[in-house]
């Protein structure tokens, strides 16, 4: 047998998935038939629905053995899963918004007592700099999935670039299609148990019962973060301390990424508007 290559991967069970169906091609020898419109759409949905499957096992595999997912999805990951989970999430989110029963969109947050509620969102306002209100609040009569979109696909994008560039200076072992592809399947919690809650406890429970819809939002929201503290360990192979230290920087990066580029944004706005008013000047004078 082969000796190892230095540098290869162990070797990890990976999920079994039946081979994807073939393009389909002419035929050689006695029988020939032209390919037609049909035999590629046909070909075309069988593969969508293999790979449809195969990124659905690949989410309950998540769910159940995360470790062992995120090493099969560094070996066996695709590009195509990226945009397709988006697009879930981003629908999961829009189901969130509309299935929202209309007191449970401003509630508000009792100030005179330190309630659950209160400790929760004093610590998202503190770690995230309020910047996770902009991200996941709304009012659904004001949003659109567009909005919505922007609000995931953005911060999604500026945290895989910004936790590229640090894992490679840890030297990190998982490349951009890694980071990409582990950090969309990270949401799968959000995307099975996001719109049920919301359509079920929001439209069968009083506002004063509001804490078991925000009990469940909130263990959706840690099972998110500790699949991302898991997927940063698997495929980079860290230890504990350069996963913390990874994790840590990459959010500080995200916060200096936008808080750069609300300053060009900032810049470029006033100097477009000193050169109108300059112009303006010179021809009405």
């Amino acid at each position: 047998m082969a000796a190892t290559t230095a540098g290869a991967l162990p070797t990890r069970p990976v999920g079994p998935f039946p081979g994807i169906p073939p393009l389909p091609t002419r035929r050689t020898g006695a029988v020939r038939r032209r390919v037609t419109t049909r035999d590629r759409w046909r070909v075309a949905w069988d593969r969508g629905t293999w790979y449809l499957t195969k990124w659905f096992r690949q989410m309950l595999h998540v769910l159940t053995h995360p470790e062992d997912a995120f090493w099969e999805l560094k070996r066996a990951g695709d590009w195509w899963s990226v945009p397709t989970l988006l697009l879930a999430w981003i629908f999961a989110r829009m189901g969130v918004m509309g299935f929202m029963w209309f007191h449970y969109i401003f509630p508000g947050v009792e100030k005179d007592k330190w309630t659950f509620e209160r400790i929760m969102q004093q610590i998202a306002s503190t770690f995230t700099i309020s910047m996770a209100n902009f991200i996941y609040n709304g009012n659904p009569e004001d949003t659109s999935i567009l909005q919505e979109g922007f609000r995931i696909t953005i911060p999604f994008v500026t945290w895989c670039l910004a936790h590229y560039a640090i894992a490679m200076i840890f030297y990190g072992e998982g490349g951009l299609k890694d980071i990409m592809v582990a950090g969309v399947f990270s949401f799968t919690p959000y995307i099975f148990f996001s719109w049920p809650a919301s359509l079920l406890l929001t439209n069968s429970t009083t506002l004063s019962e509001r804490q078991l819809y925000y009990s469940i939002n909130w263990i959706v929201n840690f099972w998110i973060i500790y699949l991302f503290w898991t997927h940063i360990r698997v495929i980079h192979d860290f230890t504990a301390n350069r996963t913390l230290a990874t994790y840590i920087i990459s959010l500080i990066t995200v916060v200096i990424i936008w808080a750069l580029l609300a300053l060009v944004y900032a810049l470029t706005k006033n100097t477009y508007e000193f050169f109108y008013e300059l112009f303006y000047e010179l021809t009405t004078r």
